[in-house]
């Protein structure tokens, strides 16, 4: 881990807000790195406090501010340079963006101002970080290419690994799906979420949660109380 923005991402990973990181200008720090830790080879962040050499690459505004020998307003100092790192991670990870990071932005901005609802606002945030990103680079191929079984079936499979969709050949419009896990209420919230963001309204759908339906000839679907009669 070399620069701040590495801390903000390791903290992502380790579900740490990134506002809750503080920035601490390091008294002794290494010429070679922006952040200063005992294990250089370290990859996790070890806690919210990251001490930064503010010298690193921003001597030129940093050096009179902390200038050993200056001694008054050691606080303010402190906070300004704070306030700055926080920035300067923002700006560095925005550097990467692609236009299609920037429209999933703006889309999780219009779920959590209600734009489609307060109960999708509230189910965005039931979802893990990582699954969330995913979930919306889904919605932005909703918007592209329309409601469909196909793109459902993607959005399940990453959601749920063990889940199965079936369309019904005898009954268009009919979709039986086997999520594979146990049924609870913030599932059923989930499952709704999803129905109705990705599937058209006048489709009729079967929830099969922990346990398949039977298939006739399939075996594994055959076992004595692990199935469900359809």
């Amino acid at each position: 881990m070399n620069y701040v923005w590495e801390a903000a991402l390791a903290a992502d990973r380790e579900g740490i807000l990134r506002e809750e990181i503080c920035f601490i200008p390091a008294a002794d720090g290494s010429p070679y790195t922006e952040i200063v830790r005992e294990m250089i080879n370290e990859r996790g962040l070890g806690g919210t406090c990251v001490e930064v050499n503010p010298l690193y690459r921003f001597a030129e505004i940093f050096s009179p501010v902390f200038d050993r020998n200056l001694e008054g307003y050691r606080q303010t100092r402190e906070a300004l340079f704070r306030i700055f790192t926080q920035y300067m991670v923002q700006l560095d990870l925005r550097q990467g963006l692609s236009r299609q990071e920037y429209a999933i932005g703006f889309l999780l901005k219009d779920f959590l101002e209600g734009a489609y609802g307060n109960e999708a606002a509230e189910m965005i945030f039931t979802f893990q970080k990582g699954q969330l990103r995913q979930l919306l680079r889904f919605i932005l191929k909703l918007y592209q290419c329309g409601s469909s079984v196909c793109l459902f079936r993607q959005v399940m499979r990453f959601l749920y690994p063990d889940s199965l969709v079936y369309s019904s050949n005898d009954k268009p419009g009919e979709i039986l799906i086997y999520i594979g896990t146990e049924e609870t209420a913030g599932e059923q919230g989930k499952l709704k979420f999803l129905q109705g963001m990705f599937l058209p309204v006048h489709y009729q759908v079967f929830l099969f949660w922990k346990y398949h339906f039977g298939i006739i000839d399939v075996e594994e679907t055959m076992e004595l109380d692990r199935m469900v009669l359809f």
